[in-house]
């Protein structure tokens, strides 16, 4: 990315100072979802964050046709054995990266050029200890080589850290407070267990998790106990068929074989107990279905044995791709990691992986704005590895990138506005939440600028990137990705891949109250009201598969990468007010 095309947004920032919208709302309270929402695995607390991709579930029961033909659901089973099967061999190391990688860490490379002096500031660490004191660090950049188990095995980067607020020694690092913010201002009730439970476990309704107390007698909840104290090696009587009886069997399962083992669908979905005749007819063997067992490093399948009484789990109502379709190829590798135990508590929607992917490339693009576009393409890009692993599926990945947006820009939100809805002035240390994003703020632009010897961040950028081009180094620290940060289109297309409903109703842009939050330090110059414009102006349009329908409607469809870097109309209704020469801000390119 050139560094005029990186710079390039702040001629919309600085014009923002004089763009005055035609209609002002104010006072409004977030409510979709509110501030103090709840997003808990217990029963009895819940999670209204299901509230934000619960189209999923009328997805699975009725699988709305596509535009072009297939049906939705089927569409997104397909469009998974597709690309695993196409998958290179950098598409491959790039699936094992993301997979075994902490998220947090994986993304630090969307910073470009910025990465390793952030890295430095931050006391990134490839294991969850700090380094001792302020020590050069670079992003680790992998081979496949390195996942053997004679090398650094497949547990590689998994505890790798993004920062920390205190080095070793005890002294604070340069980049404390924006270690903070990523580690818990955003990351704040950002779990996607609750979701997954939801939808793995799905029985008709989400009422349950969402609203406990209406929880009535011989009803269960999707989050309770039961399900994840099940263990198909160590405790396999813990379930019977009265706790899965009420899963939903979806309606596209039907497209796929079902192992022999099951029988039929409903089997498949529920699980079964095993009885005298099953092993009978077994030749007298115990029963085994497939995935459930362990794997070697080498892929090698041992398969668990189920006798009489025992409880055989199903693949439950949101499994991954690969439980559902033996067409999914699984890099040879992942196969050793994957939950052998429990498919009930391994649910696909929505994918963790891009979840906490997107809240920490969101989080980072806050602190940073500068590199917006390309953290967004990470994030982008570790999503599509979740598909190329044969892990997750483009609904689940969509999913992923709408919760994390909705709980990012709610918890921004929380800290910077009291309860009225009021901004508070964030540069008041009074004021003890807003302050801090300020402070995390602030000093990482101070940080970067005077760790390059410059007086901004932008001339860090180009002068760091004039380095790397003269060294012919070309920005290593992205060479894992496979998506270009310039790509307007390729990003816009992970979005949705492509998955078009046939009938729809136009609906028009919801833009939530808080939303215009992730836009606050990329256009500073803006009002709450200009930056939900630009968000309205760059959404997608209505009638893609999860981005509509649900309870709390409006995330799905924001196109952050267009509204950060300006691409289509700036406005609609907007009018331009004549600058005096005195008050013109120079753009530079």
């Amino acid at each position: 990315m050139s560094s005029a095309a990186s710079l390039k947004f702040w001629k919309y920032a600085a014009l923002g100072a004089a763009l005055v919208p035609s209609v002002v709302q104010a006072g409004s309270i977030p409510t979709t979802p509110p501030v103090n929402f709840t997003n808990s695995s217990t029963a009895s607390v819940g999670s209204t964050i299901v509230n934000l991709l619960d189209s999923y579930a009328s997805l699975m029961q009725f699988d709305s046709r596509l535009r072009h033909g297939p049906a939705v659901m089927e569409q997104n089973i397909e469009t998974v054995v597709r690309m695993t099967r196409s998958r290179t061999a950098a598409q491959t190391l790039a699936a094992i990266h993301d997979d075994r990688t902490a998220q947090p860490y994986s993304v630090l490379n969307g910073l470009g050029v910025l990465t390793s002096t952030f890295m430095t500031g931050i006391g990134s660490s490839t294991t969850a200890t700090a380094p001792a004191s302020l020590t050069p660090t670079s992003y680790v950049i992998t081979t496949l080589a390195d996942y053997a188990p004679t090398a650094q095995g497949i547990n590689y980067l998994n505890g790798a850290t993004i920062g920390f607020a205190t080095f070793g020694d005890g002294t604070a690092t340069p980049l404390a407070s924006a270690a903070n913010f990523l580690n818990n201002t955003i990351r704040n009730n950002a779990s996607t267990e609750p979701p997954k439970r939801t939808f793995e476990r799905y029985m008709g309704s989400t009422g349950p998790v969402t609203d406990p107390a209406s929880i009535a007698a011989g009803v269960i909840s999707p989050l309770d106990a039961r399900y994840g104290n099940y263990n198909a090696v160590t405790n396999k009587t813990a379930l019977t068929s009265a706790d899965t009886t009420q899963f939903v069997v979806p309606t596209y399962f039907s497209k796929f074989p079902v192992p022999a083992a099951y029988g039929d669908t409903v089997n498949w979905v529920r699980g079964f107990s095993v009885t005298p005749a099953m092993v009978a007819a077994n030749s007298g063997k115990p029963i085994t279905v497939p995935n459930v067992g362990s794997y070697d490093a080498s892929g090698n399948f041992t398969p668990t044995t189920f006798n009489v009484g025992d409880y055989v789990p199903g693949i439950g109502t949101a499994p991954r791709p690969y439980r559902l379709s033996t067409e999914v190829s699984v890099p040879t590798e992942l196969w050793q990691i994957i939950n052998g135990t429990n498919p009930y508590g391994d649910g696909a929607f929505v994918s963790g992986h891009t979840n906490l992917a997107y809240n920490q490339a969101l989080g980072l693009a806050f602190l940073v704005p500068q590199q917006y576009e390309g953290l967004l393409a990470r994030a982008a890009d570790l999503g599509n590895n979740r598909i190329l692993a044969g892990m997750h599926s483009p609904l689940d990945v969509i999913g992923g990138r709408i919760e994390a947006t909705a709980i990012v820009a709610t918890n921004i939100y929380n800290a910077l506005y009291d309860a009225n809805g009021n901004r508070v002035d964030w540069t008041n240390p009074a004021n003890t939440a807003a302050y801090a994003v300020y402070q995390a703020y602030t000093r990482t632009q101070k940080y970067l600028a005077q760790s390059c010897g410059v007086g901004s961040v932008e001339a860090c950028i180009e002068r760091t990137q004039a380095d790397a081009d003269h060294d012919h180094h070309g920005g290593r620290e992205q060479e894992d990705s496979n998506l270009d940060q310039d790509d307007a289109r390729g990003y816009t297309y992970r979005m949705t891949y492509g998955l078009a409903l046939a009938g729809y109703a136009h609906s028009p842009e919801i833009v939530p109250v808080q939303a215009q939050v992730l836009l606050l330090t990329r256009f500073p110059y803006l009002t709450d009201e200009q930056r939900t414009e630009i968000l309205r102006d760059t959404s997608l349009p209505s009638g893609f598969a999860l981005l509509d329908g649900n309870t709390w409607d409006g995330w799905g469809r924001l196109n952050l990468y267009a509204a950060a870097s300006g691409h289509g109309s700036f406005f609609r209704a907007v009018r331009a007010l004549t600058m005096p020469p005195s008050e013109a801000i120079s753009w530079g390119r």
